[in-house]
């Protein structure tokens, strides 16, 4: 936690200081951040499969409230790069609907640079999308939380239910 200083200035020309905790800092919220892509090596498929499930798992800890599975999409190429894809999809049973009414999906994409000589290259750069959003999250930097997954799980219930109201099926 960092110090923050706080001044009060009173009607006298005297200044008294008081020294509060922070209860949030940038420190704070990026150290659980660090994902290292080191484990991550030949095959590809298989063991960035196996990594994306201990970040979820360990890392972020979101089977903590959620159910997931995670799916091989399959990849692609260009002149530079390797990809691969996968999907996660988050749930959320209750004992009132053990079957979730609703799921959030989201996307990892694994690049595996060609361009670099192999004894350079490094590890493959790891991103994941969240499903209806348009911005791509590098993982060793950006944390995947459950309010993400949570807000768009409220989001697509509050569709649902307009859809009801509607009467349209």
């Amino acid at each position: 936690m960092t110090d923050v200083v706080c001044v009060k200035i009173s009607a006298q020309p005297r200044y008294s200081i008081h020294w509060k905790r922070s209860p949030v800092s940038r420190k704070n919220l990026a150290s659980h951040v660090k994902v290292s892509l080191g484990s991550i090596g030949t095959p590809l498929p298989i063991t960035s499969e196996r990594f994306i499930g201990k970040t979820i798992e360990r890392v972020w800890k979101l089977t903590d409230a959620f159910m997931y599975t995670l799916k091989y999409l399959g990849g692609s190429q260009d002149e530079c790069s390797q990809f691969y894809y996968f999907e996660a999809i988050f749930s959320q049973p209750c004992t009132a609907y053990p079957i979730p009414q609703a799921t959030v999906s989201v996307f990892f994409r694994i690049e595996d640079k060609h361009i670099e000589p192999l004894e350079i290259r490094g590890v493959p750069r790891m991103w994941f999308r969240i499903e209806g959003q348009q911005v791509d999250h590098d993982v060793q930097f950006v944390a995947l939380t459950a309010d993400w997954i949570l807000a768009v799980l409220q989001m697509k219930m509050k569709l649902f239910q307009r859809i009801e109201k509607i009467q349209l099926f």
